[in-house]
């Protein structure tokens, strides 16, 4: 399996830079901060960026190419260890009334849920729980 690797290079006091082999950079910053993500804000983004791209293909082909679509992830935090996510949440605001059909609309629905289900690597991952390594030169 291919890596797709990421770095994070510290620009400043809680301040980071995230740049990947295709020239993207995304800015990530301790809470607060403007113009950045924090770390939540970007997992968050993963998913919501994971789902959309998952799903708009089957949107697309029903809805057209211009239909607007957004995804919204939001996460509510444990009170017994507010460093950790208790869920996600991820709504799609897209507009179905075009599909007069209640089943046809529902049959979409079902087929993008399937879809990012099955598909969405960032949203699969984090469910399975992904063992994650550190390490650092000794």
């Amino acid at each position: 399996m291919s890596s797709s690797p990421v770095e994070v290079t510290r620009t400043g006091a809680s301040t980071f830079t995230a740049t990947n082999d295709r020239g993207g950079t995304v800015e990530i910053a301790a809470g607060g901060m403007p113009d950045a993500f924090t770390p939540g804000e970007l997992l968050l983004a993963a998913i919501a960026g994971c789902a959309q791209l998952t799903g708009q293909n089957l949107l697309v082909r029903r809805l057209g190419d211009e239909a607007p679509i957004t995804a919204r992830a939001e996460r509510t935090v444990s009170d017994q260890d507010p460093a950790t996510f208790e869920s996600v949440g991820v709504s799609f605001e897209v507009d179905l009334s075009g599909i007069v059909d209640e089943s046809e609309r529902t049959k979409l629905v079902e087929a993008v849920q399937r879809a990012i289900g099955r598909h969405c690597t960032v949203s699969r991952s984090v469910e399975r729980g992904t063992p994650i390594t550190f390490t650092l030169p000794g």
